[in-house]
């Protein structure tokens, strides 16, 4: 009786794995769609972190602004970032005073202590960089 058990049961555990093997191995048929996909943020010279660690020279906090909407939509900081702290835009307070020369269809990089412009690059209508 404990053989037949024992046989029934090995005969279920392996029906199971491979019920979940072929499960598993059915290929996926729907992904996320390009529109969903959410920007993580811009990387620049104004937020690299240089080879020999010296940041000399290089801005110590600043603000990404839509030139489509004059809002901030992504920050840095760099005394958080080597705190291996997220910057967002909401912990800079830095107030935004769009300019009509900024370029159209654009992300402007503000140096938050002197308010210049340092880069700015076109992007498309989800703020992707257009290179």
């Amino acid at each position: 009786m404990k053989l037949v058990f024992g046989a029934v049961a090995a005969g279920v555990t392996v029906a199971a794995g491979l019920a979940f093997g072929l499960h598993a191995a059915q290929p996926q048929d729907s992904y996320r769609s390009p529109e969903s996909t959410v920007i993580a943020g811009y990387e620049g010279w104004w937020n690299a972190t240089p080879a020999e660690g010296s940041a000399a020279g290089l801005p110590q906090e600043t603000v990404a602004v839509s030139t489509r909407t004059g809002k901030i939509v992504d920050a840095f900081n760099r005394s958080r970032n080597d705190a291996r702290q997220v910057t967002l835009p909401t912990d800079v307070k830095y107030d935004v005073v769009p300019d009509p020369s900024w370029p159209k269809d654009s992300v402007v990089i503000i140096d938050t202590s002197s308010g210049k412009v340092i880069e700015s690059f076109p992007v498309n209508d989800r703020g992707e960089p257009i290179r």
